[in-house]
């Protein structure tokens, strides 16, 4: 398997990932694509950082307590983009969009 890879976290229930076919985004879990279990705790457990901050009741206040958290999380998210861009090798191509989410949220 090979392809594009967006890495770009969305609410609840979503691995993070996304296929790109034709400038469309399709979600696809850390298994359809073969990331070993440990990357793929790894993005879980950095998905789960981001499903935290969300707050239901008001969307538009969902965000990281400080920009010392936001940073840390960005800071994981890059180095997750590396780890999976060389474990899946160089037939991928893996991007990142780590605010994309602040663009989506009601306000």
């Amino acid at each position: 398997m090979s392809g594009e890879l967006l890495i770009a976290p969305e609410w609840l229930g979503r691995s993070g990932l996304w296929l790109i076919d034709k400038g469309k985004r399709k979600p696809v879990d850390a298994d359809d694509i073969g990331l070993s279990d440990d990357l793929a705790d790894r993005l879980e457990s950095w998905m789960d950082v981001f499903d935290a901050i969300y707050d239901e009741a008001d969307e538009a206040a969902s965000d990281f307590a400080g920009e010392v958290e936001r940073l840390a999380w960005e800071t994981e998210g890059a180095s997750l983009a590396d780890a999976i861009a060389k474990e899946l090798g160089p037939k991928w191509q893996i991007s990142h969009d780590f605010t994309a989410w602040r663009r989506t949220i009601k306000g």
